[in-house]
C-alpha cells in the first residue's frame, strides 16, 4: 500500500510509514473492510490477481408501480481498470474534418460565423463616407492650387476650375478606393468600417489575405456594382452570405468573436 502523506510504498503489515512516520492503522483497517480480509502480506506466495467483482442490485419500485413490471437491473462492476488507448488525443478528435449529410466535406465558410447583409452594408457605408471625405479634401486642395497658380493677376473663374477638376474626380476616386481597400484588407483583413461592426475578410481556409488577393477583391467591387449592384445584393439571397467578389477571390466575411 501507499502512504497517503508522502505517497511512498510501504509493506501492507506496517503500522507506520518508514519515510514520514505517518500512522497507517486507519488505512489498514479501511483496506481490511473493503476486501473483507487482511491485505496480502509479503511471503504469502504469489497470489493471483483479483477478478472483477459484480454486484447486482435492483431499483426500489415506487408504490404506484406494479411489481409485475420488469425492474431495471443495475450492475456495479469493480475491479482492474480498463485499458484505455493512450494514443488517443482529444485535440486530434476536435480537428477531425466534419462531413455533411451526404458524406461530402463541409467547407470552412459553412462552419464560420459569416457576416450578414446588413452588417456588411453598414460597414461599406462607413467606408464610403471615409472615402468621400478623403476625396473632398483632394478637391479642396485642387481648388486652392488652381487659385494660387493663377498668373498675371488674372483669377481662374469657378466654372473653369470645375471643368478642370471634374474630369479628374472619377479616376482619383477609383484610385483612392483601390488603395484604401487593398491596404486595409491586405494589412489587417478589415477596413475601418469593418472594424466598427466587428467584421473581417479572410480566405475560405481561414488564412489572411495577401495584398494581391486584396487588390483582386477590390477590383471585383466593380464587377459586383455594374449590374445594378447585384453582386452586393447577392449576400442577402445567398445561403453562403458571399458576394460575387467573394466568390471571385475565394474569400468570405466573418464576424469576430
Amino acid at each position: 500500500m501507499k502512504c497517503k502523506r508522502c505517497r511512498a510504498t510501504v509493506p501492507d503489515d506496517a503500522d507506520r510509514c518508514p519515510s514520514c512516520g505517518q500512522d497507517l492503522t486507519s488505512l489498514r483497517q479501511l483496506l481490511s473492510d473493503f476486501y473483507g480480509e487482511e491485505p496480502t502480506r509479503p511471503g504469502d506466495g504469489d497470489a493471483l490477481p483479483r477478478e472483477p467483482v459484480v454486484f447486482a442490485a435492483e431499483k426500489e419500485l415506487p408504490p404506484a408501480v406494479s411489481a409485475e413490471e420488469p425492474r431495471e437491473e443495475i450492475r456495479i462492476v469493480t475491479g482492474p481498470y480498463p485499458e484505455y488507448d493512450r494514443d488517443f488525443s482529444l485535440q486530434e478528435a476536435l480537428l477531425e474534418k466534419e462531413t455533411g449529410e451526404e458524406g461530402e466535406e463541409a467547407s470552412t465558410w459553412d462552419r464560420a460565423l459569416r457576416g450578414g447583409f446588413w452588417l456588411r452594408s453598414m460597414a461599406m457605408a462607413a467606408d464610403l463616407l471615409i472615402l468621400l471625405l478623403l476625396l473632398a479634401i483632394f478637391v479642396v486642395l485642387g481648388f486652392l492650387t488652381l487659385s494660387a497658380g493663377a498668373t498675371g493677376g488674372r483669377e481662374i473663374t469657378l466654372l473653369r476650375q470645375i471643368r478642370i477638376i471634374l474630369p479628374v474626380l472619377l479616376p482619383l476616386g477609383l484610385a483612392l478606393m483601390l488603395a484604401y481597400f487593398t491596404f486595409f484588407h491586405g494589412t489587417w483583413g478589415q477596413t475601418i468600417g469593418k472594424m466598427i461592426f466587428g467584421l473581417r475578410v479572410v480566405r475560405t481556409d481561414g488564412q489572411p489575405l495577401s495584398f494581391a488577393r486584396a487588390l483582386a477583391r477590390a477590383l471585383g467591387y466593380l464587377l459586383s456594382a455594374v449590374p445594378f449592384f447585384l453582386g452586393f445584393l447577392w449576400v442577402a439571397f445567398s445561403s453562403s452570405k458571399r458576394s460575387w467578389h467573394d466568390a471571385l477571390t475565394d474569400t468570405m466575411v466573418t464576424r469576430e468573436q
